[in-house]
């Protein structure tokens, strides 16, 4: 099954890690900025199609998203099996950092928590198969590149997950506005996996039974609560923080 990627970094990282999954390459008609091409130029060391097209065109082909002037075809954004996401961990030779999101059901904010985690250096994403965003062209723009270096696990069941992560010796810390402990207070150099719930709801009852730690993030103004993806950047910075900067 193949599916459209768009927008400039997004490309430009697929055809960097992934370029065996980039199928066609559709660019505006007329003079290219840099950036095209350098899309244009690995491209052509691929042996990719390029297509050049009236920008209606893209508008077309990307569903009127913000593509930037770039649009792909691409094999289809692949999960991977948890092993993939323990082995790329156990070569790093670094602390396990592991995402598991609960609830995340839009695009946008799966999206950019794989940015995050990506330049949090964490090894990987893990989703439930139910009650999580898809892996689409919407997280894939937001994402900016980084689900080509990051990769997303699919499971059944988290709370199994949780169970083999825990017997790896990783240590699960779920974020709640209700928890007593501060984020700050958590020892982060531990081998970890932070949990991030739904904005409505959080973290559902069994899976934050699951965790080790509940931890929740200061708030001084009147608003009681944080956007998903905010919440997640704040905790796995934190995390950096402690690592390599305490």
């Amino acid at each position: 099954m193949e599916k459209i990627l768009f927008g400039i970094h997004p490309v430009l990282e697929a055809l960097k890690a992934q370029p065996s999954q980039v199928l066609q390459i559709f660019l505006p008609q007329g003079a290219l900025p840099e950036k095209k091409r350098n899309i244009y130029s690995l491209a052509q060391q691929h042996k990719i199609k390029v297509h050049f097209v009236p920008r209606t065109r893209l508008d077309v082909l990307s569903n009127k998203e913000n593509h930037q002037g770039v649009v792909a075809i691409i094999s289809a954004y692949g999960y991977q099996p948890l092993e993939s996401l323990l082995k790329k961990w156990k070569t790093s030779g670094r602390k396990a950092l592991f995402v598991i999101l609960d609830g995340i059901e839009d695009p946008r904010n799966f999206g950019a928590i794989v940015r995050t985690a990506n330049t949090a250096g964490a090894h990987g994403i893990i989703v439930p198969k139910h009650r999580s965003a898809p892996l689409n062209e919407v997280v894939a723009k937001t994402a900016a590149g980084a689900l080509a270096h990051t990769p997303v696990c699919r499971v059944q069941n988290l709370t199994s997950v949780i169970t083999i992560l825990k017997k790896e010796g990783v240590w699960i810390v779920g974020t709640a506005d209700d928890a007593e402990q501060n984020l700050y207070s958590l020892d982060c150099k531990l081998n970890l996996a932070v949990v991030v719930g739904s904005e409505g709801k959080g973290i559902r009852s069994l899976v934050k039974k699951g965790c080790d730690f509940l931890v929740s993030i200061p708030m001084q103004g009147e608003i009681g609560s944080l956007n998903a993806s905010v919440a997640a950047s704040v905790a796995l910075y934190e995390i950096i923080r402690q690592r390599h900067y305490a």
